[in-house]
């Protein structure tokens, strides 16, 4: 029994083994995978060196059996960055580049290619510059050098410069240049770049000026004879230029006609000696006309002429154009046939103050110097005739007290009975007949006591330049009978405080005279902060604009069909207006962005009043006398000198000329404590009441 079961166990465990194995005759036992053998890394490069100038390419090979990836030095380039297996790789070296490596990355490994720039030689041009006339040719240079080299042109390469060849080299070689026309009559340079490793030569080429005509030399010469006045005015004929240039003239004196002493260039055909010349002395004299191009310069022949002893004092009444044509045209402006006519006068100057150059002469010139300082003046000088007379006053100085001369409580006995008001106001008064009389005779119109001057006077503006030491200044609109146009009358102090702000003469002149008088410009500065603009204000408004203030423009309006204010007026600086819509400035406002000009929109305040009445930008001359109008008021003041040229005024033409639109000065006024310095007019102004001249902030 023990056997028995012994065997059957045994058999049983057979049993089982087979049985778990799967049984069967296919075996008990699972197959073992064989293992890939490793890929050996392979990744080389050849060559491993290059050399390369600045510019130039250059190629390696890289034998592999991986992906591999490129990376260079700075300075070089490379060309596939990146592959598998074999590849050519190509190298290019920057301008500057002086050295480097090239990287090759596999899987595992990484070569290298050392870069580096070929070693400098001595380079020797020969010649080292070369001149080719205006029209189109050619010219050659030799580049003597005992390795390789390169050119570079210059950036910008100008238009005329047509090519270079060859670029570049190995030793000697001989370089053509070859250009185009050039047109310009003022002749010009560029330079080539020529390297060989760290070595740099330069070449010039020097372009020729096309040729130019000089002008046709000075006829005319005056004076000439004797008993010439010690303080005179030479004039002379135009001379003509058949290329069209504007030309400047010279005028040269001499005692001796070998040593000649010049005075500054002028357009004009005059010019007024402001200094004494040696009494009963004979001079020698000559105009040279410039074309300012070179072999652009004639002159005319000599003149000779004595002076006297007597005559160097301004007559009363006596009238002289400032540097225009005895004729009153502008000879540089041939459109312009009928030039804007300004009219500077001056009171309480006494006989003794009326000296040729003295100091009637010299403040007179220095307010109309710093008118034409500013835009749209300064660009547009050649539209104006001015005008200069004399007015002898019995007394020296400006009466006080009263605009009314005779409520004056400190009186002088002056031409034009200028007198301020006195205290904290700026206002001042005249006598408008007397100033009109002495205007008129710009004209030749003799004073009938009638309306035939304001007739004669109307858009002509009179500026009143006071022998007095004042901070004050008032335009005076002065209407005719029977719709007689108005006339302007602008006095200012020709001396006063100006020292840290914006009070000095200069700038009051331009407020008063280049706003007011001339622009027809309105009051931006806010008196009234918080009141409303008055309704009964308006009528004084309208009236002033059919007048011819504010430009001949009328109010705006509410059209309540399509709930929306219209306007039909062109140039007011100011307006009634309450959205940018109806603004008459609205064209400006929509070209904020493209024309460039700062915050060009609704502002409130103007006129004095904080409220109901609006301007188009923050700052302005006519807000505290900054040397900078506002882009409307220039606009209004371009339209009114283009237009009494007798031409027709464009947004297009204006935007082309308009030099001014993103300046930016200070805002702080007269005796103004706390006014930031610096401030720009894009940012918020400080709006100056000029009777108490206490500052508001407008919010």
């Amino acid at each position: 029994m023990r056997k028995f079961l012994t065997m059957l166990v045994a058999s049983g465990i057979i049993s089982l083994a087979a049985t778990s194995c799967g049984g069967g005759d296919k075996g008990g036992t699972t197959p073992t995978p064989t293992p890939t053998p490793d890929v050996t890394e392979s990744l080389s490069v050849s060559p491993t060196t290059l050399t390369l100038a600045g510019g130039a390419s250059g190629t390696f090979n890289i034998t592999s059996n991986v992906a591999w990836t490129v990376t260079a030095s700075s300075g070089y380039t490379v060309s596939p960055a990146s592959g598998s297996n074999n590849g050519t790789v190509t190298v290019t070296a920057g301008a500057s580049a002086t050295g480097g490596t090239v990287t090759v990355k596999g899987k595992s490994k990484s070569v290298s290619v050392t870069i580096s720039s070929p070693a400098a030689a001595s380079i020797t041009l020969t010649p080292e510059t070369i001149s080719i006339p205006a029209v189109a040719g050619s010219g050659t240079f030799t580049i003597n050098c005992s390795g390789a080299w390169t050119i570079t042109l210059p950036n910008p390469k100008p238009a005329w410069l047509t090519s270079v060849t060859p670029m570049s080299g190995t030793g000697n070689a001989t370089i053509t240049v070859n250009t185009g026309n050039y047109v310009e009559k003022t002749k010009t340079q560029t330079f080539l770049t020529i390297k060989s490793g760290a070595n740099t030569k330069y070449f010039t080429i020097t372009k020729e000026a096309a040729t130019n005509a000089a002008p046709t030399k000075p006829t005319g010469l005056k004076p000439t004879g004797s008993n010439v006045e010690t303080i005179t005015t030479f004039s002379w004929n135009a001379s003509t230029d058949s290329n069209n240039d504007k030309i400047k003239y010279t005028v040269m004196l001499s005692k001796d006609n070998n040593n000649w002493t010049s005075f500054d260039a002028t357009e004009k055909t005059s010019l007024m000696n402001k200094e004494d010349l040696a009494k009963n002395t004979t001079y020698y004299y000559k105009v040279v006309a410039d074309d300012g191009y070179e072999g652009g310069k004639t002159e005319s022949d000599v003149v000779t002429f004595t002076t006297g002893s007597t005559k160097s004092y301004w007559a009363d009444g006596e009238v002289k154009l400032y540097e225009v044509n005895s004729d009153g045209s502008i000879t540089e402006v041939t459109t312009t046939a009928k030039p804007f006519k300004l009219i500077y006068t001056g009171d309480g100057y006494t006989q003794d103050l009326f000296k040729y150059g003295g100091q009637f002469d010299q403040e007179v010139d220095k307010g109309i110097k710093a008118l034409f300082q500013i835009e749209p003046y300064k660009f547009y000088y050649n539209y104006f005739a001015i005008y200069k007379v004399a007015a002898y006053s019995n007394e020296a100085g400006m009466s006080s007290g009263s605009t009314e001369w005779d409520n004056a409580n400190n009186k002088i006995d002056t031409k034009f009975k200028c007198s301020w008001q006195g205290g904290n106001s700026t206002g001042i008064g005249c006598d408008t007949r007397m100033v009109e009389t002495y205007a008129a005779k710009c004209f030749g119109v003799e004073y009938d006591g009638g309306n035939e001057i304001r007739t004669k006077l109307s858009w002509s503006p009179i500026s009143v330049i006071i022998n007095a030491d004042q901070y004050a200044g008032t335009n005076i609109w002065s209407s005719g009978m029977g719709g007689m146009k108005m006339v302007s009358i602008a006095q200012t102090p020709a001396r006063h405080p100006s020292s840290g702000s914006y009070g000095g003469f200069e700038y009051t002149l331009r407020h008063e005279y280049g706003g007011h008088g001339i622009g027809l410009l309105g009051d931006e500065y806010v008196y009234y902060n918080t009141t409303a603009y008055p309704y009964d204000n308006q009528s004084t408004f309208r009236y002033w604009q059919n007048l011819g203030a504010y430009a001949n423009s009328y109010l705006p309006a509410w059209d309540a069909t399509n709930s929306i204010w219209y306007s039909d007026f062109d140039h007011c600086n100011v307006g009634l207006t309450p959205t940018v819509e109806g603004a008459n400035w609205k064209t400006f406002a929509d070209m904020t962005e493209t024309y460039g000009a700062c915050n060009i929109g609704l502002h409130a305040g103007s006129a004095t009043y904080g409220v109901g009445i609006y301007r188009s930008e923050n700052s302005s001359c006519m807000i505290n006398n900054i040397p900078h109008f506002n882009t409307f008021s220039r606009w209004k003041i371009y339209c009114r000198i283009k237009i009494t040229a007798g031409e027709t005024p464009t947004v297009e033409d204006f935007i082309s000329h308009d030099f001014d639109k993103t300046n930016s000065y200070g805002s702080a006024a007269p005796s103004t404590k706390g006014a930031t310095p610096n401030q720009k007019r894009c940012e918020g102004p400080i709006l100056i009441d000029p009777y108490h001249k206490k500052p508001y902030k407008m919010r």
